[in-house]
C-alpha cells in the first residue's frame, strides 16, 4: 500500500520525519543507501574482512532444524525477512479481497508472468553457458528479489501506475516460491519430506481456521511459527510462511472495529520498511570487486549469462507471457496499466539477489570462482535492468502525459492487446 504524500510548506521537521517513515518513498531511499554501505564496507581497505567477519560469523541453534542457518546472514535472510513477506502477504491479502486481484482474471496474469520470466531467465543463461563448466547454473537468474524491485518502483513513483506495483508484487512472490521449488527439487539434496508434510497439513489447517471468518489473528500467527520452523527444517525458504500467514489474517474479527489485517499491516509495514529491509540490504549487497574475477575457467560465461538473462530473459519472457495470456482472454491487466508499463515492469523483475545467491552456492558448490562471477553477474545485472526499467517507465509516463494534453482525454485503454509505445 503506498504511503507516500506531498510535503507542504510550512511543516515542522517532526512532521517531515513522520511523512518521510510513513512513506514508500522514505523506505526505499534507506534501502538504497543500506545497498551503498554495503557496497563501501565490502571494498573498503579494512571491511574487505570485516564485512564477511560480521555477516559470516557461524553460529550454532536449533540443532539439526536449523542446519540451513549457519551464519548470521542466514538469519536475516531466513529469519527477519519473514516480517518482510508477511507484510507483502498482508497487502495480497488486501487486494484479494478489495482490489484487482479480487478478480481471477487479473491475478492470473502475474502468475503466469512469473513462469515466463523464470524460463526466459534460465533460457537466456543456458544458450550462454551450453556446454561450459557453469552449465548447471541455469536456475541462478530466475527470481527476483521483491525487497528490492518494489523499492525500485517506489523510488520512481509518479511514473508507476498503482496497478503496476500490484501486478508486481504478485507476480515477484509467484516468482520467489517458483524458484524456491527449482532450488528445492534441482539443486538441494537436504529437503526433509516429513517436515515438509507437516508444513503442507500446517497450511491446510490455517487455511480451514481462515474460514471462521470472526477468528482472532492470533491463532494464525503462531501457527505460521509452527509452519516457518517446519519449513526451516524441511530444506525450503522458511520466509516464505510471512507470505502464507500474511494472506489468510481476517479482515474482520468478532467485538472489534478495526480491521485485524490492516491494523497490522499498520505495525508491521515500518518496521519491515526501516529496519528488516536495510539489514537484508546490509547483509547481501557487499560484494567484493578485485582483479581476475572472471579469469578461472567458465567465469566470464557465468557472468555474461546471468547478466544478460537478469535483463534480456526477464524482459522478454515476462512480457510475451502476459501478453499469451491476455491475447488469449484468459487474463486482464489491472486498471491503468499499459503494456508499456508492463515491459518496465517486467524489466525491474530482473532484479535479484538472495534467492539466486542461495542457488549459485548449491550449482558451484565445488567452484568457488563461479559463485564470484554469479555474485558480480547478478550485481551488474540487476542495476542494468533497473536502468532499462526505469528508462521504459519514465518515457511511457511523459508520453502518456503528452497524449493526454493534446487530446483533453485519457491515454489508451487498458488491457488492450497492443503494445502502445
Amino acid at each position: 500500500m503506498s504511503r507516500t504524500r506531498s510535503a507542504r510548506p510550512g511543516r515542522s521537521s517532526a512532521q517531515l520525519l513522520r511523512l518521510f517513515f510513513g512513506s514508500d518513498i522514505g523506505g526505499s531511499w534507506v534501502l538504497v543507501v543500506a545497498v551503498g554501505a554495503a557496497l563501501l564496507w565490502a571494498n573498503s581497505p579494512a571491511g574487505s574482512s570485516t564485512y564477511e567477519a560480521v555477516w559470516g560469523h557461524p553460529t550454532h541453534l536449533g540443532g539439526s532444524t536449523f542446519s540451513d542457518f549457519t551464519t548470521v546472514r542466514s538469519w536475516v535472510n531466513g529469519g527477519l525477512m519473514a516480517v518482510f513477506f508477511f507484510v507483502v502477504g498482508l497487502e495480497i491479502g488486501r487486494e484479494r479481497r478489495t482490489g484487482e486481484l479480487g478478480d481471477p482474471r487479473t491475478a492470473v496474469v502475474p502468475v503466469v508472468g512469473a513462469l515466463g520470466g523464470m524460463a526466459g531467465a534460465g533460457l537466456v543463461y543456458a544458450w550462454f553457458n551450453h556446454g561450459t563448466p557453469g552449465s548447471s547454473g541455469w536456475g541462478i537468474p530466475m527470481a527476483t528479489d521483491i525487497a528490492f524491485a518494489l523499492g525500485a518502483l517506489a523510488l520512481l513513483g509518479r511514473h508507476v501506475p498503482p496497478g503496476l506495483r500490484l501486478l508486481l508484487l504478485t507476480l515477484a512472490v509467484a516468482d520467489d516460491i517458483g524458484s524456491v521449488l527449482v532450488l528445492a527439487v534441482f539443486y538441494s539434496g537436504q529437503a526433509h519430506l516429513p517436515a515438509l508434510l507437516g508444513a503442507g497439513a500446517v497450511t491446510a489447517a490455517m487455511i480451514l481456521l481462515r474460514r471462521w471468518t470472526r477468528l482472532p489473528a492470533w491463532p494464525l500467527l503462531v501457527l505460521g511459527v509452527g509452519l516457518w520452523l517446519l519449513l526451516a527444517a524441511g530444506g525450503v525458504e522458511p520466509a516464505l510462511a510471512g507470505v502464507v500467514v500474511g494472506v489468510l489474517v481476517p479482515s474482520a474479527m468478532a467485538g472489534s472495529r478495526r480491521n485485524p489485517a490492516e491494523l497490522l499491516e499498520e505495525r508491521v509495514a515500518p518496521i519491515s520498511a526501516f529496519v528488516v529491509l536495510p539489514l537484508f540490504a546490509l547483509a547481501n549487497a557487499g560484494i567484493t570487486f578485485h582483479a581476475g574475477m572472471l579469469v578461472p575457467a567458465g567465469a566470464s560465461k557465468v557472468f555474461f549469462g546471468i547478466a544478460a538473462a537478469r535483463v534480456v530473459g526477464k524482459l522478454a519472457g515476462i512480457t510475451l507471457a502476459c501478453f499469451v495470456v491476455v491475447r488469449l482472454g484468459l487474463g486482464r491487466l489491472p486498471a491503468g496499466v499499459l503494456w508499456s508499463h508492463v515491459a518496465g515492469g517486467a524489466a525491474v523483475a530482473g532484479i535479484g539477489f538472495t534467492v539466486p545467491l542461495l542457488v549459485a552456492e548449491q550449482a558451484f558448490a565445488h567452484d568457488p570462482p563461479l559463485v564470484v562471477a554469479s555474485e558480480l553477474g547478478l550485481l551488474v545485472g540487476s542495476v542494468a535492468a533497473f536502468v532499462v526499467g526505469a528508462v521504459l517507465l519514465v518515457v511511457v509516463h511523459r508520453r502518456m502525459a503528452v497524449s493526454i494534453e493534446e487530446s483533453g482525454g485519457p491515454g489508451p485503454d487498458d488491457g488492450a492487446p497492443f503494445i502502445p509505445w
